[in-house]
């Protein structure tokens, strides 16, 4: 019953401040990796915690909250922007009511996580999730993955490859190769081909091998 939150540089720095202490961590050589929506959550540590060598987003997120908001009708969004929560909390609670309850059940799976009841606060919380305003903080050399047919964050790993300011790779992976969909599923051995010579490649480089 943990909830999630947006600042993960929150979460991830004490864990770093108690890594760099241990006599058994090597505190230059500390690599990351996010999977799924850990491509938002990396990212966004990383524009606060700059003692990564390199770091890897399998694949990049942009904005979690298009992944919800997307999906609403545009009556119901242009009800939940102008800040109306009683008539948004109605009108969704009216539809859950109505909907499949397959649909529901999946709906009400997704949002427990968030930790807030309603649904206006729920989408309030989502709209948090986002990288537009600490992107241009990362300095961490980042590869992104960006698979086609990516269901949950479509184009995004794009969005977040082109507004990373620093050192930067997108790493496609396709259809054809049988690498497509959402992490890969498929062919998880050709991503961490992909993210090992991309982190290894950085370790030698701090090293002075590279």
């Amino acid at each position: 019953d943990v909830p999630f939150r947006p600042d993960w540089e929150a979460a991830l720095t004490p864990v770093v401040d108690t890594l760099v202490e241990r006599s058994d961590v090597d505190a230059a050589g500390l690599l990351a990796y996010g999977v799924s929506q850990g491509g938002y959550w990396l990212p966004r540590a990383l524009a606060f915690e700059h003692r990564f060598v390199a770091a890897a987003a399998d694949g990049g997120v942009w904005d979690v909250s298009l992944t919800w908001t997307d999906n609403l009708p545009a009556p119901l969004r242009t009800v939940f922007e102008s800040g109306d929560a009683e008539t948004f909390d109605r009108l969704m609670d009216t539809g859950m009511a109505q909907a499949d309850p397959a649909v529901a059940r999946r709906f009400a799976f997704r949002a427990k996580p968030y930790g807030h009841s309603t649904p206006f606060e729920l989408y309030t919380e989502v709209n948090r999730y986002r990288m537009a305003d600490v992107v241009d903080r990362i300095t961490t050399p980042l590869l992104v993955a960006d698979p086609e047919d990516e269901a949950f964050f479509p184009g995004q790993p794009q969005q977040l490859y082109d507004a990373l300011p620093g050192p930067k790779v997108l790493a496609r992976f396709t259809r054809a190769d049988g690498a497509s969909h959402h992490c890969q599923p498929m062919a998880r051995h050709a991503f961490a081909l992909r993210m090992t010579d991309f982190l290894a490649g950085h370790l030698a480089a701090r090293a002075g091998r590279g």
